[in-house]
């Protein structure tokens, strides 16, 4: 792999070279998508978009530390670039700094203007259960759902945060919720059907713990709500 690049000796990269190596993360062929980020010639792409690039491959192959590194530089060259202080914080949260994430993540809620901010509340919440603070969570997720609805994997989570405290019916309406944009989830029709049973609606509980085995009769989701049918006879 090519040495990281500076501001004052950047290398040359393709357009196609970035998209290409966007395409090779997408697919989890990291070190391809390396190959592809220290090329030559740049024809409308910038230093701080490839060392973001170079940064994000990097956090997804497991290399954190270079990670942290590459999106420090892309920052240097820009500092306006929110995709790499948001990389930068969910490597940080990898590493165990969640506190420190935490406040990149508030800060790019906090700005009206980024389309992030949806993606930092749901990430703010993550590092703050991480931390301990699942009621500071959930206040979270319920703030990503208000700047973005369709944030589905919000509704799950905080399903979860909400069955984990035995806020059961709260729990059970986030699960529901998922699962009229989502039908087939074998995973929320076993947590919605294990929080129902718990609330007291038994045969409601059993009616989406047998739809699970019926969707996918193989799955671990299957083998566990076999167990809560057992245990429940």
């Amino acid at each position: 792999m090519a040495p990281p690049t500076s501001a004052a000796n950047p290398p040359q990269q393709s357009t196609q070279s970035c998209d290409r190596a966007a395409y090779y993360i997408l697919q989890g062929q990291y070190a391809r998508a390396l190959t592809q980020l220290s090329g030559a010639a740049a024809n409308g792409t910038t230093p701080s978009h490839r060392e973001n690039l170079r940064g994000l491959a990097l956090m997804l192959s497991g290399d954190l530390q270079k990670a942290v590194a590459a999106f420090d530089l892309a920052l240097d060259l820009d500092a306006s670039l929110q995709e790499a202080r948001f990389n930068r914080a969910v490597a940080w949260m990898r590493l165990g700094m969640n506190t420190r994430a935490s406040q990149t993540f508030m800060e790019i809620a906090a700005d009206e203007k980024s389309p992030l901010r949806p993606s930092a509340a749901f990430h703010n919440a993550l590092a703050l259960d991480a931390s301990g603070k699942p009621a500071d969570a959930e206040r979270w997720l319920e703030r990503a759902l208000q700047l973005d609805p369709t944030l589905d994997s919000a509704l799950l989570y905080l399903g979860a945060l909400r069955e984990r405290r035995g806020d059961l019916q709260g729990a059970g309406k986030a699960y529901r919720a998922f699962l009229a944009a989502h039908p087939d989830s074998i995973i929320a029709m076993l947590r919605f059907g294990v929080s129902a049973q718990r609330a007291g609606f038994t045969d409601v509980g059993k009616k989406y713990l047998h739809r699970v085995i019926e969707t996918a009769p193989d799955s671990a989701e299957a083998t566990e709500a076999r167990k809560f049918l057992v245990m429940w006879e």
